[in-house]
C-alpha cells in the first residue's frame, strides 16, 4: 500500500473525476435535502445529472458511510433506489454533525499524464456538513469549514495528508447550473458567497503521482501508478435569495449508452 492509504479509516472520504471507455466526465458524490431528508447523489450537481440503477449507480462496490457527532461515530448503510441513495430513516443528522461516506474498493480506471497513460487507484467521496463550525480534517484529502467568515461567505481549508493544500482550483456549484471557483492560499484556506438558499457542493479532484497495489480480500491484487482523490464538501443553506431554478435535466452517460447515444464530453 501506498503512504496515503495508512490514513485511509472508515471515516475517510474522498470525491471523483472519472474517464471511462469513451467517456470524459467530472462525476462527484454528494448529499443533497434537509437535515431529515438527505439523498446521496452521483453524478454532476450543476448539470442537474443523476446517475442510475442499472448503471452508473452499481459501480459502487463498498460505499462506507459514517454518522459523526460531537458524541462519536456511528456506521450507518445506504438503501440503493434508482437514482440515489438513502439514509435509513432513524438517521437525522444535527447541526453539529458530518456525514462521510467513501469507495475504497471503487473500479479502477486508466488516465493520461504527460502523454502516458496510467492505472489510477480512484477513490470518491463525500462530506455533509450541518453547518459551518470549524471541523478537523480526517480523511486523506479532505475540505472543511474553518468556522470563520460566518454564514453569507464561510471560509474553508482543504488538506491532503493533514497538511494545506495550496495552490488549487475548487469549484463550488448548485442544482441550477450556478457555479464558481477559488483558489485555496498556502494555509489551504478559501471562501465563497453563498447568496442563495438551497444546496451546494465544492469539489476538488486531486492526483498524487504514487504508485502501489491496491489489496482487496477474495480479488487479486491490483497495481496502480497513480491515486486520485475526488472530495466533495455538501452542505445546505436556509437564508438568502430565493433559489435559481435546477437547470434542465441532463441524462447520465450510462442511459445514453443504453440508448445508443454517444455521451457528449464536457
Amino acid at each position: 500500500m501506498s503512504r496515503k492509504h495508512r490514513s485511509l479509516r472508515p471515516l475517510s472520504l474522498l470525491p471523483l473525476l472519472m474517464l471511462v471507455t469513451g467517456i470524459a466526465q467530472a462525476h462527484q458524490v454528494w448529499y443533497e435535502g434537509t437535515p431529515g431528508d438527505l439523498t446521496f447523489r452521483y453524478g454532476e450537481m450543476h448539470l442537474n445529472m443523476h446517475e442510475v440503477t442499472p448503471g452508473g449507480m452499481d459501480r459502487f462496490r463498498k460505499l462506507e458511510t459514517t454518522w459523526i457527532t460531537p458524541q462519536g461515530e456511528k456506521a450507518v448503510t445506504l438503501t440503493k433506489e434508482v437514482d440515489r441513495m438513502d439514509l435509513p430513516k432513524t438517521v437525522h443528522p444535527g447541526a453539529a454533525d458530518s456525514l462521510v461516506s467513501v469507495d475504497l474498493e471503487y473500479p479502477m480506471h486508466d488516465i493520461v499524464r504527460d502523454g502516458k497513460s496510467k492505472h489510477n487507484f480512484w477513490v470518491p467521496a463525500t462530506r455533509w456538513v450541518g453547518d459551518f463550525s470549524a471541523r478537523q480534517p480526517t480523511l486523506t484529502m479532505d475540505i472543511v469549514p474553518t468556522g470563520k467568515g460566518g454564514s453569507e461567505a464561510p471560509e474553508f481549508r482543504v488538506t491532503y495528508l493533514g497538511e494545506p493544500l495550496a495552490g488549487e482550483t475548487l469549484t463550488l456549484a448548485t442544482p441550477s447550473g450556478w457555479t464558481r471557483i477559488a483558489t485555496s492560499d498556502a494555509d489551504g484556506r478559501f471562501s465563497f458567497a453563498l447568496p442563495w438558499r438551497g444546496d451546494y457542493a465544492i469539489n476538488l479532484y486531486f492526483i498524487d503521482e504514487v504508485a502501489g497495489t491496491r489489496k482487496i480480500a477474495g480479488q487479486p491484487d491490483e497495481a496502480y501508478e497513480t491515486e486520485g482523490y475526488n472530495t466533495t464538501l455538501s452542505f445546505r443553506v436556509e437564508q438568502g435569495q430565493d433559489p435559481l431554478p435546477a437547470t434542465a435535466k441532463t441524462l447520465p452517460a450510462s442511459v445514453l449508452l443504453e440508448q445508443g447515444i454517444t455521451p457528449p464530453k464536457h
